[in-house]
């Protein structure tokens, strides 16, 4: 099971880097290793108990169309899964709630408003109805693996927990540039470096020289 991987990780490999994420738009780097990735996924699977979303249910992450390689978007994923949950990106499956970016929309299930900041801070001007991602923060630092069946719905429509385990394992530091949208770049990015011990820099928003030099100075694989 991937949070499983993520455990594993977090013991083996914990300081590590997992994941590095660029953005173009505030000429940042942020860099979280497998223990800090782990303890945001905490965090937010304790948001998730609090805004009242049982194990089981579905959560549509609107994230994984509109930012894809966001760290936020991926500890996202992971913590649905960590809480048992399902995730879904289409406005056509019944859910429990609802991650979007800052120009969230309330829409009738606890709404959960993501500025993108690089370092998580909250939003300005929280969208009406809405809850600031940043109150994750004062969430508790752990959160126990909801138990899950392999034939569980992981993703939406027909990706099982079992199901992600099927995703080839990766080894290297891989660099994605603007990945796209959908579950192949979170299965890409967060899934296959678990399973197989690697890690991933993403880059957002960059010009084509700084997508060759973020390539040498993070000594990327493929």
């Amino acid at each position: 099971m991937v949070i499983s991987a993520l455990e594993q990780r977090v013991r083996t490999l914990g300081p590590q880097p997992l994941l590095v994420h660029y953005d173009g738009g505030f000429g940042s780097r942020v860099e979280l290793s497998g223990i800090t990735f782990a303890n945001w996924v905490d965090k937010t699977a304790n948001l998730l108990e609090s805004l009242g979303v049982d194990a089981g249910e579905t959560v549509r992450i609107e994230l994984v169309d509109s930012a894809p390689g966001h760290w936020v978007t991926l500890v996202w994923v992971a913590a649905c899964w960590q809480r048992g949950c399902a995730v879904t990106t289409s406005s056509e499956d019944a859910v429990a709630a609802v991650v979007s970016g800052p120009d969230a929309v309330a829409s009738g299930v606890p709404t959960v408003a993501c500025s993108l900041h690089p370092l998580g801070r909250g939003l300005d001007t929280v969208p009406s109805g809405c809850t600031d991602y940043a109150e994750v923060l004062s969430e508790p630092d752990a959160h126990w693996l909801e138990p899950t069946s392999p034939d569980d719905l992981a993703l939406l429509p027909d990706t099982t927990f079992g199901g992600l385990s099927s995703t080839s394992p990766r080894s290297t530091r891989a660099l994605f540039v603007d990945p796209g949208p959908g579950w192949p770049s979170v299965l890409e990015i967060l899934v296959a470096p678990l399973l197989g011990g690697g890690s991933s820099v993403v880059a957002t928003g960059v010009s084509t020289e700084t997508a060759a030099r973020i390539r040498r100075d993070e000594r990327v694989d493929a």
